[in-house]
């Protein structure tokens, strides 16, 4: 054992170890996915790994699913609060919970901690979660589209000591196992158990070589450091309150429209994030508990603010987060929350970004970290039954981690760039897909039109189709849980359009398996495949696939950044010649005039687009409604591309045309022009097949030359966005 001992280290040594206890973390995920079969985490890294201090405050998270890794603190209290004097905490113990109630976000992720002890004393937690193939339930996969209530939803475990002194408990896990449809469940969680040796070793190695003072000290001081920093960030951005609202459509019995309200106020170093007036607990299993929403808001702020600092318990300690128990985003027992995740957690973090997004990009030093709001909403597209080689199975098709990137301020989002709280994203071969299960897939390719138009676009998000293949008795089944096709999520920034929403198909009485037979070539796409289309809820329940049938679905693309009509027409050229956009859209969204080389009419693209500003006036009125728009404070700033802030001038006006909108102080809103267009004014798959026509796109623009300044998905009856800046100079 080395005597050192550390109260105080030097930069150096503190880098070296800090960075040390994150490489741990990412090795923990490695052992994890390597030992565990699971599709979900070796085509998604649908995994998290953390190390925490003896009361559970988080102090490395692994680059996995951000979520999951911000509630293995509240399981770590959990555990130390609800395990029995009898049974104890000692070392080598592990144990397992996946309680939404008690600190995870929803049955399927199974977490596990584990205490390290030193001396006899514990010194750290560390943790483990994964999403799993199966909990049981209703419907298989984990998601029970008609549940109403949390018993309904499958296993759901309060902590359980898994592992005894270092002894497996066999029968704790085959209880485990006699829940669940896919025996790999069973190797996944000895997974877990791997990993969280491998991080007992590596942390005990640690201790060795530097002292548990050292690794004390580190470990406080990635905190300390990480509060230091964000407070320091904070207080360098404008202070404010901005007002954004999300939508989750159909809670899996009714299309009924949930909205999520997040007023964020930002004063000096503090952030506070305000849910009041978000709708009350579905009946249905959309919900999210307290964890999944602090877990939400932490992975935005993470993500937004803190690209060069620590994710830890120093960055919780600068937020303050008001909800009121019995709301969707922070439900009330028993309500059901399987879908928590890709519903309104992912919905959460939607609204917490746009937020953010504005109090950026009304910042001259932080702007360029700005960005739209990436895939709005994930989804669960799962088909089971008993593969090609006789083992049952409930697969989740992961594809959809290949969501579009929002848009920057200075570049195009990222094509299927990922889902935005998967910090090191995947998405499944299509080759190992197909070998693993009776699935053939016909396409999987960009989705055209889907990246959010702007001066920036969108990344675009992707579209698939797949059918039953060599299936035992030619039986499986499928179901499908997903939000955001009535409307789309990923909301444009600063004049940007939102991206595509998702679209759940099936075709049926289709010529595919007469094709197959015939060794004729498949479809490329859907409008290729030939029978009977069915637009299908986004929370589809289980429903047998017959052979032939073709299963299809799209997911959400980035939303975009500035005015369209402001994007370089050559660019729109260019995507028009690569199929990233229709000559529709080049058209009536960019204003763009191009042959389909992408050869670009230079002088007829003015003339329309000029046509196309007017056009906007025409229809226009002043904007109302209970929203602001105000400017206060000190200096000359840029909000976007179209506001400019002089407020030592006492005037706020547009950055295209010169137009004084107002004064300091003022609420602007009413000085803006307002007119409202269709979703699919933004583009094809923007909700428009699901015929509801509930919602609208807001366009608020410049009364005086049309710019656009703000893009909202807007309800009837719903709260405005809002925004009011105060610039300390």
């Amino acid at each position: 054992m080395n005597d050192r001992s550390f109260t105080n280290i030097d930069p150096v040594t503190f880098e070296v170890l800090n960075h040390r206890l994150l490489s741990i973390t990412e090795e923990m995920g490695i052992q994890y996915m390597r030992c565990s079969g699971s599709n979900v985490l070796i085509t998604g890294n649908d995994a998290a790994t953390a190390i925490m201090q003896p009361d559970g405050a988080l102090v490395s998270v692994g680059p996995y699913i951000v979520t999951q890794g911000n509630v293995l603190p509240l399981i770590v209290q959990s555990t130390q609060r609800l395990t029995h004097t009898d049974v104890g905490i000692r070392d080598g113990d592990i144990f397992i919970c996946n309680d939404p109630y008690l600190g995870a976000i929803h049955h399927p992720d199974f977490a596990t901690v584990a205490p390290i002890f030193h001396d006899g004393e514990i010194v750290a937690w560390i943790g483990a979660s994964g999403h799993q193939l199966d909990t049981g339930g209703m419907d298989p996969g984990g998601f029970s589209i008609k549940a109403v209530d949390t018993h309904q939803e499958g296993l759901r475990m309060p902590p359980v000591k898994l592992v005894d002194g270092g002894r497996v408990r066999e029968d704790v896990l085959a209880w485990i196992l006699n829940q669940v449809r896919d025996p790999l469940v069973g190797l996944d969680v000895r997974g877990q158990i791997a990993a969280l040796n491998t991080g007992r070793r590596r942390i005990l190695d640690l201790i060795d070589t530097w002292g548990i003072d050292a690794i004390r000290a580190v470990m406080e001081g990635s905190i300390t450091h990480a509060r230091e920093k964000l407070t320091e960030r904070l207080l360098a951005l404008p202070d404010g309150q901005w007002r954004e609202v999300q939508y989750i459509d159909h809670d899996g019995h009714n299309p009924e429209i949930y909205q999520i309200v997040c007023t964020l106020t930002k004063r000096g170093g503090r952030l506070s994030f305000d849910f009041g007036g978000t709708s009350p607990n579905a009946r249905g299993l959309i919900n999210s508990t307290y964890s999944g929403l602090q877990a939400a808001v932490l992975s935005s702020v993470y993500i937004n603010l803190c690209w060069d600092i620590p994710w830890n318990r120093g960055v919780r300690d600068c937020i303050d987060i008001i909800s009121r128990t019995g709301s969707v985003n922070d439900c009330a027992y028993p309500a059901p929350c399987a879908m928590a995740t890709i519903s309104a957690v992912i919905v959460t973090i939607d609204a917490t970004w746009r937020s953010l997004s504005h109090m950026l990009v009304a910042s001259e030093r932080h702007r360029d970290q700005a960005m739209a709001v990436w895939s709005g909403t994930s989804m669960a597209p799962i088909f089971a039954g008993t593969s090609q080689h006789g083992f049952p199975f409930a697969a989740t098709e992961m594809s959809h981690f290949g969501g579009g990137g929002g848009a920057r301020t200075y570049a195009d989002g990222v094509d299927t760039a990922g889902i935005v709280f998967n910090t090191t994203p995947n998405m499944p071969n299509i080759e190992d897909q197909e070998a693993e299960y009776p699935v053939l897939y016909l396409f999987r390719r960009h989705l055209q039109d889907s990246g959010g138009p702007g001066r920036f676009r969108g990344g675009r998000s992707g579209e698939l189709a797949y059918t039953m293949y060599r299936a035992p008795n030619n039986h499986l089944e499928g179901l499908f849980a997903g939000t955001g096709a009535e409307m789309p999520n990923a909301i444009g920034l600063a004049g940007g359009m939102p991206g595509a929403a998702i679209r759940v198909a099936r075709v049926v009485e289709t010529d595919i398996s007469s094709r197959l037979a015939a060794g004729q070539a498949l479809p490329a796409s859907l409008d290729d495949v030939a029978g009977r289309r069915e637009i299908l809820c986004c929370k589809h329940v289980r429903t047998p696939m017959a052979l032939g049938d073709v299963w299809y679905h799209s997911w959400q693309a980035g939303g975009g950044y500035g005015d369209p009509l402001t994007r370089d027409a050559q660019a729109v050229g260019q995507d028009l010649a690569r199929g990233v956009i229709s000559a529709t859209a080049a058209r009536t969204i960019y204003g763009v005039v191009a042959d389909a080389a992408g050869a670009v009419d230079a002088q007829a693209s003015d003339t329309l687009r000029a046509t196309l500003r007017a056009a906007r006036l025409g229809r226009a009125a002043p904007a109302g409604g209970d929203g602001e728009w105000v400017f206060e404070g000190r200096g000359r700033h840029r909000y976007g591309d179209t506001l400019v802030a002089d407020l030592d001038g006492g005037r706020i006006a547009c950055g295209q045309c010169g137009h004084v909108h107002g004064k300091p102080g003022e609420n602007l809103l009413p000085r803006f022009a307002e007119f409202a267009d269709p979703l699919a004014s933004a583009g094809a798959v923007r909700g428009q097949d699901y015929g509801h026509e509930r919602f609208q796109l807001r366009h608020l623009c410049c009364s005086a030359c049309g710019a656009l300044i703000d893009v909202q998905v807007a309800l009837e009856g719903a709260p405005r966005p809002s925004m009011r800046l105060s610039f300390h100079g």
